[in-house]
């Protein structure tokens, strides 16, 4: 029997990491979420009738003797609790440093062998030029959020050897928690609502990746962890490297929408990159869901969707 502990675990990747887990046999799974964004009514379905899965609605933060058995006892740990984005980061500061970086540094009291398999984000990379970001280019993260993300990876990696981090791509398409607020997504919502995007920094590079995609990611680690541990591997689909104007073109196709240029505004998240998932492809996995799958999703679901819950479904 295999137990597993994730926190934070009713978000938007650990819902679908959830779902994902319903054909596995001989594991028990541990969820510890706040349901801050009141998500309940959306992600009971992942829990519904599923054997040897157990729920705590509870911050971590409050590091509950329950939470605390629950980490001593487990298998592998996947910690997704985390204040997410670069704008909620910025509104909930001293939160953000507690969850996102401090919280790292007590829970390595609690471990002993158990497997950590945890999500950075690739926004560390900040601005880089030209060159292509490997898992060996230096870090300089432009966020609070990316900053406390890249301390906690620190505090891993440097004192623990049993623990896989991905940084992960700007990540897009439908889960049982959405978000409305990720690049991609909202795009997509801005253009079937308006009909048109307006388009600034159209020249800034990202690279995306499925939801689905991250949580077969975790599956992969888990898997392959032997050979994984203790190392750093970028998740992204390579495929869809392109800049923000060569995305809005791809969304606009879809939609029939439009987009016309401006140089009036600009994006606080300077984020301008290209980024290489070589290092993991080597190993056999592959991110396999295009951009335009992630895009049906959201367009599908906005057209199910209430107008009055369509901005609650963000990390802002």
């Amino acid at each position: 029997m295999t137990n597993i502990v994730i926190t934070g675990g009713l978000g938007y990747i650990g819902s679908q990491i959830l779902q994902g887990s319903r054909s596995s046999n001989g594991v028990k799974i541990k969820v510890f979420d706040s349901l801050r964004w009141d998500q309940g009514p959306l992600v009971y379905p992942v829990l519904k009738n599923r054997p040897g899965y157990s729920f705590y609605r509870e911050s971590v933060l409050d590091w509950s003797d329950g939470l605390k058995r629950a980490i001593d006892s487990a298998d592998v740990i996947i910690p997704l609790a985390a204040l997410v984005g670069a704008p909620l980061c910025d509104q909930y500061p001293e939160e953000a440093v507690a969850i996102n970086q401090k919280w790292y540094e007590k829970l390595l009291d609690l471990l002993h062998k158990q497997l950590i398999i945890y999500p950075n984000t690739n926004s560390g990379y900040g601005t880089t030029g030209d060159d292509v970001c490997t898992e060996e280019t230096p870090c300089n993260p432009i966020s609070l959020y990316g900053q406390t993300k890249q301390e906690a990876e620190k505090t891993l990696l440097s004192s623990y050897d049993n623990a896989i981090v991905f940084r992960l791509a700007t990540v897009f398409g439908w889960s049982y928690r959405p978000r409305l607020d990720l690049l991609v997504n909202n795009l997509t919502l801005t253009a079937m609502e308006d009909g048109v995007i307006e388009l600034f920094d159209g020249h800034y590079r990202r690279n995306y990746v499925h939801v689905q995609d991250v949580a077969d990611a975790f599956f992969f680690a888990f898997r392959h962890r032997k050979k994984m541990k203790g190392q750093i591997y970028n998740l992204g689909n390579d495929e869809i490297n392109m800049t923000k104007k060569e995305l809005v073109s791809r969304i606009c196709e879809m939609t029939g929408a439009t987009y016309k240029e401006t140089d009036s505004k600009t994006d606080p998240d300077k984020r301008d990159y290209l980024v290489s998932s070589k290092k993991l492809n080597s190993l056999g996995f592959r991110a396999e869901r295009e951009l335009e799958e992630g895009i049906r999703e959201i367009m599908t679901f906005k057209s199910f969707l209430p107008e009055k819950y369509i901005y609650s479904l963000k990390n802002y």
